[in-house]
């Protein structure tokens, strides 16, 4: 050892082996017994040549967060120099990634965890963050006064790509900026309707898809143009039932597509409403993701989709849903819409 700090290293599999520590740092590691709480252990497959011959074990360990607040994962704390952790880096594969963890003594410490959970986590930051950027859109433009009564639906949607455009630096549009308003309100995506100039009592709702930085973010919101206690009710209902939903979908790991558009239909009408969705979500990602034949062949939260929502897609990557409640008043004469990330423990 050197003069220099030591640096702590945790280790939960072949570098605890003295063979390999002597053949990666040339001398055997000092390390005391510790764990790293929060996170849950499985097996990874090695291919390098290097690394086979190092170990000779074909299946490594390997680590990733745990939802489970009583995993933990066992092993060994070490004390080794900043050239030692240059060289433990040079060892591990690239299924691995170097994070600063905290563990159970109260150390601070490298270790190695699956670095496909960590793209994944990155990820859902970037389409959490772009959501965020999309939220911040829609308060711009309702600080803007640019949804009152007796503007039309097209001279909103207007104002909403200037605004996009010029303050947000949005470039492209996964879809068509949505602009619904009265009895507007109760078509469904993609359905066409006649332009509609905004009334004093209606309910007005936006769903916007810009693009940030690649990603695709999707977020409606409705407002009420007026004093109606139904339709104020309504547009507080959408928020209410749209968290009662998505706690569905997180206590149920095993839950399809066509299991939580039901509970979605059932919370609307235990508040006294209709669902006025064909479904209920989608899937989104990095952009074209949600315009893509992946993100419709069992991508959309509806009857028609018997699929566990937490299923990997074909490539082995977890995916990621909008939630959307669509409700509709019980004589069909207004209606409102909501959606954003369901971000409750998405993923595996």
């Amino acid at each position: 050892m050197t003069d220099q700090e030591p640096i702590h290293l945790f280790s939960y599999g072949t570098l605890r082996r003295s063979d390999v520590q002597m053949a990666s740092f040339g001398r055997l590691l000092d390390g005391s017994e510790d764990a790293l709480p929060g996170y849950r252990a499985a097996l990874v497959e090695i291919t390098d040549p290097m690394v086979l011959a190092t170990s000779g074990e074909r299946f490594h360990p390997i680590i990733e967060p745990s939802s489970s607040p009583d995993d933990e994962v066992r092993g060994t704390v070490f004390r080794i120099t900043e050239a030692e952790l240059r060289a433990a880096d040079a060892y591990e594969v690239s299924d691995y990634v170097r994070e600063r963890v905290r563990l159970k003594s109260g150390v601070d410490a490298w270790v190695y965890v699956s670095a496909a959970n960590r793209r994944q986590a990155g990820r859902l930051e970037s389409l959490i963050v772009a959501e965020e950027r999309a939220f911040g859109l829609l308060d711009t433009l309702e600080r803007a006064g640019v949804i009152a009564a007796g503007r039309t639906e097209l001279e909103i949607e207007r104002d909403i790509f200037t605004i996009a455009s010029r303050d947000f630096g949005v470039r492209e549009h996964w879809h068509d900026r949505v602009v619904r308003a009265g009895i507007n309100a109760l078509c469904i995506a993609g359905e066409e309707a006649p332009d509609r100039v905004v009334a004093e009592d209606d309910i007005v709702f936006l769903d916007l898809g810009p693009v940030f930085e690649g990603w695709e973010a999707d977020v409606g919101r409705s407002y009420v143009v007026g004093n109606d206690p139904e339709k104020h009710r309504l547009v507080a209902d959408l928020e209410i039932i749209f968290g009662l939903v998505e706690r569905r979908f997180e206590k149920d790991r095993d839950i399809t597509g066509a299991q939580l558009y039901a509970a979605a239909l059932e919370e609307a009408e235990k508040r006294g409403w209709r669902f006025g969705g064909k479904i209920a979500g989608h899937l989104v990602g990095r952009f074209p993701y949600a315009r893509s034949p992946a993100a419709r062949d069992g991508g959309r939260i509806s009857p028609g989709n018997p699929q566990r929502m937490r299923d990997p897609d074909p490539n082995g990557q977890p995916r990621h849903w909008i939630l959307e409640i669509h409700l509709v008043s019980p004589d069909g004469s207004f209606g409102g819409f909501y959606e954003r990330l369901l971000r409750r423990t998405q993923g595996v």
